[in-house]
């Protein structure tokens, strides 16, 4: 019998499969299996052996023990989530004021936009690892382990502190003030990605309703808010998901705690730290869906 011809759906069929296969392998072998095992290492006590890993099931003794008898744990979680807080608003507006900048046309928008952009390589690179170890010799920057992943307090040139207290704030106002005007190059080393975003969605906004605005006779701060703003509303979204992600995985007191604990080969008590602060995350990010959707995006859309 002759083989029957096959559509061009099945075979288009045939070759998605094809390049999906490795993807599905990849999740498989370093996403899924790695939680399965972290899920274990949390319920167990872990001990290296020359045999290997050797797991004793202890059921929620880790967990226990991080909330009941250890304040560091608690203070961690605290600090972590605080920080969350405080750098998402910030690294959110930040990034779009420059996005917008960077979508005007002017000379040398092109060198300025890779300028904003070239964090996001040199962080992704082996420059980082270098750059990270002599600024840890300069007393410049911190590192726990993570050279890649973490920039923390550069060389203040202005006193912020002394500036602040000049104005009478309160003492918690003022210490946040001054902890977020200290850390401005660390923000700005975080938008790279966020920019892109930004600059990407502006460039879908059709430029009829700029028009439209402008005959009508609106100000650009109306135009802003009623037109650039809604436009953006789901890319706003995408902005807020990466960025929390971005400060769960690479911003968090947390995490580098977790990190030097599994260098040390405390596998349990690293997966325990982890996971409760990756549900009441998951629990941050859920909330924030709902409440954005239904305040926000319902209205834009």
């Amino acid at each position: 019998m002759k083989k029957r011809p096959q559509g061009i759906e099945v075979i288009k069929r045939r070759y998605g499969y094809m390049f999906v296969i490795p993807w599905i392998v990849g999740i498989i072998i370093f996403v899924i299996v790695p939680l399965i095992n972290s899920v274990i290492y949390g319920l167990s006590d872990t001990n290296m052996t020359p045999q290997g890993l050797e797991t004793h099931f202890i059921g929620f003794e880790n967990y226990y023990k991080l909330f009941a008898q250890s304040a560091d744990y608690t203070n961690l979680m605290a600090e972590s989530f605080s920080s969350l807080f405080t750098s998402l608003p910030i690294i959110v507006a930040l990034s779009m004021m420059l996005a917008l900048i960077l979508n005007q046309k002017f000379a040398g928008r092109t060198f300025a936009r890779a300028i904003f952009f070239l964090p996001v390589i040199i962080g992704s690179s082996v420059v980082m690892t270098k750059l990270s170890s002599f600024s840890m010799q300069q007393g410049i920057m911190e590192t726990s382990g993570m050279a890649a992943s973490q920039t923390s307090s550069y060389m203040n040139v202005i006193n912020f502190s002394e500036l602040i207290a000049k104005l009478n704030l309160p003492e918690n106002i003022g210490k946040l003030i001054t902890d977020w005007l200290s850390n401005t190059f660390n923000l700005i080393w975080s938008c790279g990605i966020q920019i892109l975003l930004f600059v990407a969605g502006l460039q879908t906004i059709p430029e009829q309703l700029y028009e439209v605005g402008r005959v009508e006779g609106i100000s650009k701060w109306e135009e802003f808010w009623f037109v650039t703003v809604p436009m953006l509303g789901r890319v706003i979204l995408l902005v807020i998901f990466y960025t929390i992600v971005e400060l769960f995985v690479e911003k968090s007191a947390l995490v580098s705690k977790a990190t030097s604990l599994l260098l040390q080969q405390d596998y349990s008590t690293s997966s325990a730290m982890l996971w409760p602060y990756f549900i009441f995350t998951e629990i941050i990010i859920a909330i924030i869906v709902i409440v954005y959707k239904k305040l926000l995006l319902n209205r834009w859309e």
